[in-house]
């Protein structure tokens, strides 16, 4: 099996591997919401997803990777439907 293999291999959301350039679309797909949640409820989903994916309880992806579009969806939601 290959280790970027599942639901947020790279690419899966149009994206190359090291590009930051989420849409909001994509950003709430990708954690798993829809538009009009509360900020507390964006930050709950993000840090749940990135205790999923912490290489500590999943070794079989690449969870650098990973993390970081965690950590992009979030900023984009964040940025632009909280500022």
């Amino acid at each position: 099996m290959k280790k970027n293999a599942g639901r947020f291999s790279q690419g899966q959301f149009g994206q190359s591997s090291g590009s930051s350039s989420l849409t909001s679309e994509e950003a709430y797909k990708l954690l798993g919401l829809k538009k009009g949640v509360s900020k507390e409820e964006v930050l709950k989903a993000a840090n749940q997803l990135q205790k999923k994916i912490h290489p500590d309880m999943n070794r079989s992806v690449d969870s650098s990777r990973l993390s970081q579009l965690v950590n992009e969806a979030k900023e984009k939601i964040i940025k632009t439907d909280f500022s």
